[in-house]
């Protein structure tokens, strides 16, 4: 791990914790946004850790900047930082300044939400020809309501149009849907991961029969299942990471698009297998489990659910052809293994 990753994970560390507290979850249940906790991410440059130095970023590695992805999904964070991150760094890249404040997302993939649309300061949009801009969010029509997590969210039937002089190209691929595919992604390895820790701590100390249910064949047979399902989502994003941040790579919307398809469709056996093993409690205010299996069931239709990536998966197939499929096939998992 290089000094800078270090450092941006100790500092990420450092906030997602407090960001976590028990008083936040339970504001954001209520709906009130964590407004201090979203100035200490802002005042510690994460939100701008993509944009170049020139444009008052940090400009660090793509590479760095998933990892802390993975960080906020392995708290659970209740805050649209992987959107505002993202939606600045697009809007750099097509020559426009983004607004001050948080940002939503609004992609071609998936489901047309927004993540605190009252408290974002405009939602970033990406148009038919590929380009992006951003439109304020106060003049956004949207169906208020919250997703799985309790957060609020808004529903738009519709993109919104960009207004004149607030649009621009993008200089280069990977699309805007593919790269917050990416950022979903790795946010759900690390939720996985950390469900994963929970539940391992809860059987080897819940003592049923007068044994730990760590003892048990059944239960042993059932984290096993969970953990393939965790290690396989940590690897796929890995290699849509490596894919998107490489120069020109053409395999690189394959990847995104497996690794996307795998994480959305792992989150249903990982939540299972989670709540039949913690029962009752894992639902319960006091235990942490809910807050991350809520938060994969939203980010599991985030950005494109798995029926939405695997059709994309099938048409890039077929695209490529017989003679294509195995290199596009060997490209992804290449991009993986040259971390």
């Amino acid at each position: 791990m290089s000094k800078m990753r270090q450092l941006l994970l100790d500092t990420a560390v450092r906030l997602f914790e407090a960001a976590s507290a028990d008083e936040v979850f339970e504001a954001v249940e209520e709906g009130r946004f964590p407004e201090s906790h979203w100035r200490a991410i802002e005042d510690n440059g994460l939100v701008d850790m993509l944009l170049p130095e020139e444009a008052g970023g940090a400009g660090v590695d793509f590479g760095d900047a998933m990892a802390v992805g993975r960080t906020a999904g392995a708290f659970a964070l209740p805050l649209p930082l992987v959107e505002t991150m993202i939606g600045r760094w697009l809007l750099a890249d097509a020559g426009l300044e983004a607004p001050a404040g948080p940002l939503g997302m609004v992609t071609a993939a998936g489901r047309l939400e927004v993540a605190w649309p009252d408290n974002v300061a405009a939602l970033v949009v990406s148009d038919a020809r590929g380009g992006v801009g951003w439109v304020a969010a106060g003049e956004v029509e949207s169906e208020r309501g919250t997703n799985s997590a309790g957060e609020p969210v808004g529903r738009l039937r519709e993109p919104p149009p960009i207004p004149p002089g607030q649009s621009g190209d993008l200089s280069s691929e990977p699309s805007p849907s593919t790269v917050m595919a990416v950022a979903r992604s790795a946010m759900i390895a690390g939720a996985m991961e950390r469900i994963l820790d929970l539940t391992i701590e809860h059987v080897q100390g819940r003592v049923q029969f007068g044994r730990p249910l760590a003892r048990f064949q059944a239960v042993q047979q059932l984290v096993a299942i969970m953990a393939s399902h965790a290690a396989v989502v940590g690897v796929a994003s890995d290699t849509a990471v490596e894919s998107t941040h490489g120069e020109g790579d053409r395999n690189a919307a394959f990847a995104v698009a497996c690794a996307k398809a795998r994480a959305s469709e792992a989150c249903y056996e990982v939540t299972r297998i989670a709540h039949q093993l913690h029962g009752a409690i894992g639902y319960t205010r006091e235990h942490d489990l809910h807050r991350f299996t809520r938060r994969l069931w939203a980010w599991r239709d985030a950005d494109g659910d798995e029926g939405y990536w695997q059709q994309r998966v099938g048409e890039m197939a077929l695209r490529s052809g017989g003679a294509g499929l195995w290199p596009l096939l060997v490209g992804a998992r290449s991009a993986g293994l040259e971390r």
